[in-house]
C-alpha cells in the first residue's frame, strides 16, 4: 500500500516538474525573441497599472473625493503602484534590447525570475479585482 502511494506521489512530482519546465521554457523563448526585452503579459500589466493609477487619481480629485469611494480609489492607486513597480522591476533590470539578442542563458534567468515573481503579481492582481468590484458596487448604487 505504501509503495503505491509513493509511486503516485512520484508521478505527481514528475508531472509538476514537467509543467513548471514547460512554462519556464515557453517564457524563455518569448523573452529571447522579444523586441521589448520583457514578456507580453508584463507589458499588458504595466499599461493596465498605469491606467488604474490615472483613473483612481481622477476619482479622488472628482466629486467622489470624500467617503469610502475615495478610500477605495486611494487603495487602488497604492496597489497599482506596487504592481507597476513589480512588473517594471524586471523590465528595467534588463531593459529593451539594443539590437543584440540576449543569450539563451540570460533569457532563461529572466524567465525564472518572472516565474518566481508571479505569485506576488497574482496576489496584487487579486486585490485590485476585489477593489474594482467594490468601486463598481458604489458607482452602481450611486446611479440608482
Amino acid at each position: 500500500m505504501a509503495e503505491g502511494l509513493a509511486a503516485i506521489s512520484l508521478a505527481g512530482n514528475i508531472i509538476q516538474f514537467i509543467s513548471f519546465s514547460f512554462v519556464l521554457v515557453s517564457k524563455t523563448k518569448e523573452l529571447h525573441q522579444s523586441v521589448s526585452g520583457t514578456l507580453n503579459e508584463n507589458v499588458d500589466l504595466e499599461i493596465i497599472s498605469q491606467d488604474i493609477r490615472t483613473l483612481s487619481n481622477s476619482m479622488t480629485a472628482s466629486a467622489y473625493s470624500t467617503g469610502p469611494l475615495s478610500e477605495i480609489a486611494h487603495r487602488c492607486d497604492t496597489i497599482a503602484k506596487e504592481l507597476l513597480d513589480a512588473v517594471t522591476k524586471l523590465h528595467r533590470k534588463y531593459g529593451p534590447r539594443s539590437g543584440n539578442l540576449p543569450t539563451r542563458w540570460q533569457s532563461f534567468r529572466r524567465a525564472l525570475e518572472s516565474v518566481w515573481g508571479k505569485a506576488h503579481i497574482e496576489e496584487l492582481k487579486a486585490r485590485l479585482v476585489a477593489l474594482r468590484d467594490q468601486v463598481t458596487m458604489h458607482l452602481v448604487s450611486d446611479t440608482k
